[in-house]
């Protein structure tokens, strides 16, 4: 590599954003400038609500849309990703806070940045270590699960807000419900109207409008019907709460807070916390880079990625803001709207701070009730019926799976939800490797790997990792050859395919060399290339079979 080669290198993974500033000609600026603007727009809303949904102020969900969008604009991997508040996230921020102090003060707001230094952190260290390819294992199955149950606990726990009724957000789902049922006939229906018809002007413009942001619109509709009651009934009659006016800075500085006094009481909580949400955001992350890489034909550096990610919410925990990561609709929006590079993270940040400082007042006005109805169309939006349909048309562990993680993600709450995902896609993977293939080629497939003098002999070609977990498997298929073929002639094992392998695999060749030795035959070995001799040598097995019965394909 010339120095010129690696010097591009290290500046593309200390300074990632080089990679695409020679990119920003006039045309490439004027697509991200209005994929930015349209992103900006979009947030709005979805900032307010989702901070609600955390038990913060409105300000620090916009601070969370502003500020950690710049870090990992210009230090993640993937192009069209945009970092943000996420709904999920919003909902365990709540969950784990709620152990510890109460919702609106400012102990909150200090575990929270501290909670988000924590998973910032843990991303870091992740990305730093290159373990970024470890977010590519997580099952489809349980993403599907989580982000079921997000949506199923986002709705119970925003009815409340949706009645014009208080309700406490740490409850468990069945005592919410419990709650609200036997407290229906205390609801302000003037509140549960607005409600209505944000939710109904959201679902009729998304099925029949599906271009328009639905979500603007039924922002807009609801508070035009707010407006509307007030005038014509009296705010002080129809008791309609909302949000009211938003402090904000231009530059929110703040830290966490590990201080004996205040850290130790929740540091255990706080700290397995942290590993929850650093895992939750990289898996969004991760699965949304992906998404759009296949879009865009980008090809994206997961663990640049999980250092950007990691970065921003450190960043973030020192100006005011909780947990961020890829947002799913954010993205898309993005790379729909013709977005090409980052610069459009960038643009959307400022685009929502100038919305933020000129319709302050505006935004004040929005009642309660309609955010509520926001927040149930974004956990309706999570809830993929098809999908959810497809987990559960299918038998075995693929059902189980959704299942068990869904229920447990409902009920035992969102930080239990993602152990046992993280779990369930271990085990499937673990399952996946520990199962390599045995085909058993005939004529022209087989002769290929026919020897000079052999004229007749088994063939088996093996594909897949020969580790200590799938020895089992291998021994078994191994038995199955030999009760076919009386190991009355020699086995050969096309095993260019095979992609890793240890100790306990070449023991088990070695066994089943022995055994064909000792019937008259013998055991040869093809194998892509030379890089597994050492291992070979190390275990007797180049001895065992000579080296006239090892062939390489290269």
């Amino acid at each position: 590599m010339s120095p010129a080669e690696i010097k591009h290198t290290l500046a593309g993974r200390f300074f990632p954003f080089t990679e695409w500033l020679p990119m920003l000609d006039a045309d490439t600026i004027r697509s991200d400038v209005w994929a930015g603007v349209a992103a900006g727009i979009l947030i709005l809303p979805q900032a307010i609500a989702l901070a609600t949904m955390a038990g913060l102020p409105p300000e620090v969900g916009l601070y969370t849309s502003i500020f950690p969008i710049f870090v990992s604009a210009l230090f993640g991997s993937s192009w069209h990703v945009l970092s943000g508040p996420n709904t999920s996230i919003s909902v365990m921020v709540a969950t784990i806070v709620g152990a510890y102090a109460s919702i609106g003060t400012p102990d909150w707001i200090m575990y929270t940045l501290t909670l988000t230094f924590i998973a910032g952190a843990i991303q870091l260290l992740f990305g730093i270590l290159r373990l970024g390819a470890v977010f590519n294992y997580f099952s489809h199955t349980v993403m599907v699960a989580i982000v079921t149950g997000v949506g199923v606990i986002i709705i119970v726990q925003q009815i409340g807000n949706f009645f014009g009724m208080t309700v406490n957000p740490g409850e468990p789902v069945e005592d919410t419900l419990y709650s609200i049922f036997f407290r229906i006939p205390d609801a302000n229906w003037w509140a549960a109207s607005l409600g209505i018809l944000t939710v109904g002007s959201g679902m009729f413009v998304k099925r029949f409008f599906p271009k328009l942001p639905y979500i603007i619109v039924a922002v807009i509709v609801g508070m035009l019907g707010g407006w509307l009651l007030d005038l014509l009934f009296g705010s002080g009659n129809i008791n309609v709460d909302k949000l009211g006016y938003l402090s904000l800075e231009a530059l929110p500085l703040s830290a966490p807070d590990f201080s004996p006094t205040n850290f130790y009481e929740a540091a255990e909580g706080l700290i397995m916390g942290g590993f929850i949400i650093a895992f939750l955001g990289l898996m969004q992350s991760a699965v949304i880079a992906r998404a759009m890489a296949v879009r865009s034909g980008q090809h994206v550096d997961i663990d640049q990625e999980v250092i950007g990610q990691g970065l921003s919410n450190i960043a973030g925990s020192f100006l005011t803001c909780f947990p961020s990561c890829g947002s799913f609709n954010r993205s898309a929006s993005n790379i729909d709207m013709g977005g090409r590079t980052p610069l459009v993270g960038i643009v959307s940040a400022i685009v929502l701070a100038l919305l933020v400082v000129f319709a302050s007042p505006v935004i004040a006005q929005m009642p309660l009730s309609v955010m509520a109805g926001i927040l149930f169309l974004v956990g309706a939006a999570l809830i993929k019926v098809k999908d959810i349909r497809t987990l559960l048309s299918v038998r075995g562990e693929a059902r189980i799976s959704f299942l068990l993680v869904c229920f447990t993600t409902v009920y035992g709450g969102l930080q239990w939800g993602v152990l046992l995902g993280i779990a369930v896609s271990i085990i499937a993977y673990m399952r996946a490797v520990s199962r390599p293939e045995f085909d058993v080629l005939f004529e022209n497939e087989a002769e290929q790997y026919m020897p000079e003098g052999v004229d007749d002999a088994t063939v088996v070609q093996l594909s897949g990792s020969l580790f200590f977990g799938s020895t089992h498997t291998v021994e078994r298929a191994l038995a199955d050859i030999a009760r076919d073929d009386q190991r009355g002639k020699p086995l050969i094992i096309a095993g260019e395919l095979i992609d890793n392998m240890d100790d306990a695999g070449v023991a088990t060749l070695a066994q089943e060399a022995r055994k064909r030795k000792e019937a008259g035959n013998g055991l040869i070995l093809w194998l892509r290339d030379h890089n597994l001799d050492e291992l070979l040598k190390r275990n007797g097995l180049f001895t065992l079979l000579g080296t006239g019965n090892i062939h390489y394909a290269t």
